[in-house]
């Protein structure tokens, strides 16, 4: 008796073990051209208003009147709009405009690690509700808040002080801050501040020996935001400080460039540029930090 044995034997692949990985390899065909079309269309929407600007800065007025031109012609460029930077009216808004922001920088990262603090180790009645509510304010548009903060300003004679800007703009920042670094310090193990604590460390000392190191990448986050609120604001500076020495750049410059006949927008564009380039190279030194600010779990 003899046993038959074949080469052709071995039962071929199920077919259905293809087309899976046919499929998966479609999928991750489309997965990967809608993610990158999405981010080109996005990085389109995002950079087009920059590069317009950028284009505009070095325009002549002539230039101007030819529209927006992705390959425009050297004849139309120029540097003598840039000379505005000298202008000491120029200087006094980025100056009003450099102290409202470390004001309102060092305002936000202050109280929203206190009150963070205190969300996270203390407990008392209605603690979430309480956190809850600070997202409220973010339903309310400046415009809408404008009129009757101007008011009470007026009544506490807060009009055209730095302190009175600044806190209208931490106020705007606040409630997000506060809840970034709440959700931040609730990921630090609370076993590091005992430890201080059975070596005989005080609450506030745990808290800043402990805590504030640990919390750094939120402070940057916060400080990020805090930043971008406060050196872009024009509606609460505009209404805030109506009296020209002591406004900030974005309405100093409308002000300035701006009448009833003409604007004069190669000026315009020129500082606007100028003024842009802190607040992005303050974001991408510090993406760094801004991201693990921003890699929270329980947020």
């Amino acid at each position: 008796m003899s046993t038959q044995t074949g080469g052709d034997d071995t039962p071929d692949e199920p077919t259905f073990g293809r087309s899976f990985r046919l499929s998966h390899t479609y999928r991750s065909l489309i997965y990967r051209t809608g993610l990158y079309g999405s981010m080109t269309v996005l990085f389109v929407i995002l950079g087009f208003p920059i590069y317009w600007m950028a284009q505009n800065a070095f325009k002549t007025r002539l230039g101007l009147q030819e529209g927006i031109t992705f390959f425009p012609t050297p004849d139309i460029f120029t540097v003598q709009q840039f000379d505005v930077i000298f202008n000491p009216t120029v200087g006094r808004y980025l100056l009003n405009s450099v102290i409202v922001t470390i004001g309102v920088v060092v305002t936000v990262i202050v109280v929203s690690l206190i009150a963070g603090y205190g969300l996270a180790r203390f407990n008392y009645k209605h603690k979430v509700k309480t956190a809850r509510f600070l997202l409220v304010g973010y339903m309310f548009s400046p415009i809408v808040l404008a009129i009757p903060l101007y008011l009470i300003w007026d009544t506490l004679g807060l009009l055209n002080r730095y302190v009175g800007l600044i806190l209208a703009l931490s106020a705007m920042s606040m409630p997000f801050a506060v809840w970034l670094m709440w959700k931040y310090i609730q990921t630090i193990p609370a076993s590091m501040e005992e430890s201080a604590w059975v070596a005989g460390a005080p609450r506030w000392r745990g808290f800043l020996d402990v805590i504030v190191p640990q919390t750094k990448p939120a402070m940057i986050a916060n400080s990020v935001f805090a930043f971008a609120i406060a050196w872009g604001d024009f509606t609460f500076a505009y209404i805030l400080m109506p009296d020209d020495s002591a406004t900030t750049f974005p309405p100093g410059i409308f002000r300035l460039f701006h009448s009833s006949w003409e604007t004069g927008w190669p000026e315009f564009m020129a500082v606007s540029l100028l003024v842009s380039l802190p607040a992005l190279l303050f974001a991408f030194f510090l993406q760094s930090y801004l991201l693990k600010g921003f890699k929270i779990r329980a947020l």
